[in-house]
């Protein structure tokens, strides 16, 4: 047996959000030393936290709620809720230094626009509890031992009287995704359902997307099968080599997650705010006021000129270097057609490299929605990513962290006082 290296009252693997939370939450109930230590396989903590909201972490989401989330247990995600809410949170953050300001669709950042600087809050707050922070510590193996918990690393065993494992999920393995926290709970009883990137870029084809790398346009794009639409959104798309990006196509993504892709499409309505009618009658006046001009650069003015011209290709209006005079109405009629339905068909599952975020997860409905504590195994409790609870592209999922993790934390203090007590 190896020699105890750490013995401490809660292990908290992983220093991601949900980690950092739950030993902060825990260090507070239980002051004595040392109570509670983090172990995380990084060289340091909060990798993957100091790359959200593009460095500017966007921390919650004013209007977070149950109902934001994919689960295989609604009634558990609507307990966490009930335990540790949006202002529950914003309180927590406030209790550490952190000023905040909401921006657009109830998107809540630091006020000093930096990720680094709610990774700095709650380390310096684990230093005041006296909370050590172990990197470079890979948890291998849990098992339960006398009672208690014995951790298996390379650092030595670990001994510790409850567990909180937070280890994140598969998403962003250059920034510390993982899968192995998976693999930890299935050892203690625990079962997972199917992993899935998702927040992502969707893979599509389409013989435009060349030219069209790079571009931002406003669009409503729509996720749709065989049957029709399955969900949509409106907002800024960004063309990419071989896929379709931006916030809007993360929301797509968050409800292809799962899916099979055989038979999905994305479509693209260019106009949103223009009924087809009114987009037949801008295409038919142009054709009367330019007449002058060449296909080439009848869409310049209403689209980025790349754009436009990609259009007329995908109506089958070339060669491009034709008069716009030349121009009848079933040409208008087919151009107006695909400005409002231009489709993508997806060409398979999203990257984990590209995905922000794991869908799919340990089951929801085999831990304690109030306490995060295993249905199975007394004193173990999981936070987080890894959990079977996946959010919409606004901050969502940090604030699914922040609630797992600060309920994960006082509950396993909780079950320590009590520990003492018998």
């Amino acid at each position: 047996m190896k020699q105890i290296a750490y013995d401490v009252d809660i292990a908290v693997i992983g220093g991601g959000a949900a980690g950092l939370a739950a030993a902060v939450a825990a260090g507070r109930e239980l002051p004595e030393k040392p109570a509670v230590a983090v172990f995380d396989a990084q060289p340091r903590c909060g990798k993957k936290l100091l790359a959200t909201g593009n460095g500017r972490c966007n921390l919650t989401n004013r209007s977070a709620s149950s109902s934001d989330y994919h689960s295989d247990d609604a009634h558990a995600v609507s307990e966490v809720f009930s335990g540790v809410n949006v202002d529950d949170t914003l309180a927590f953050f406030e209790s550490l230094g952190l000023v905040c300001r909401e921006e657009d669709e109830g998107r809540i950042y630091p006020s000093c626009g930096q990720a680094s600087a709610v990774l700095d809050l709650l380390r310096l707050e684990l230093m005041r509890l006296g909370i050590a922070e172990v990197c470079g510590c890979r948890v291998e193996r849990i098992h339960r031992q006398d009672g208690a918990f014995r951790l298996d690393s390379p650092m030595g065993s670990i001994r510790a009287k409850s567990v909180i494992v937070a280890c994140g999920g598969a998403a962003a393995p250059q920034l510390g995704g993982v899968d192995w926290g998976y693999r930890l709970m299935e050892a203690m009883g625990h079962s997972a359902t199917r992993l899935h990137p998702s927040l992502s870029p969707l893979p599509v084809t389409s013989p435009h997307l060349g030219s069209l790398k790079g571009i931002r346009a406003h669009a409503r794009a729509s996720l749709c099968d065989g049957r029709g639409e399955i969900a949509s959104d409106i907002g800024e798309v960004q063309f990419g080599d071989k896929a379709l990006s931006g916030i809007v196509i993360f929301q797509l993504s968050y409800a292809a997650a799962g899916m099979r892709s055989d038979d999905l499409c994305v479509e693209l309505d260019m106009l949103p705010e223009r009924s087809g009618d009114d987009i037949i009658a801008l295409l038919t006046r142009r054709r009367a006021i330019l007449p002058h001009l060449t296909l080439e650069n009848y869409l310049t003015g209403v689209f980025n000129k790349r754009i436009g011209m990609c259009l007329l290709k995908e109506a089958g209006l070339t060669p491009l270097s034709r008069s716009v005079a030349e121009l009848t109405d079933g040409d208008i009629r087919r151009i107006a057609r695909i400005v409002k339905h231009w489709r993508f068909p997806v060409s398979g599952k999203a990257s984990w490299s590209n995905a922000q975020v794991t869908s799919g997860g340990v089951r929801l409905s085999e831990m304690d929605g109030m306490t995060m504590q295993s249905r199975l195994c007394p004193g173990l409790f999981a936070a987080g990513e890894m959990l079977n609870a996946d959010g919409r592209c606004g901050g969502f999922n940090l604030q699914w962290a922040w609630s797992t993790g600060i309920l994960a934390g006082r509950s396993a203090a909780a079950f320590i006082q009590q520990h003492r007590k018998g």
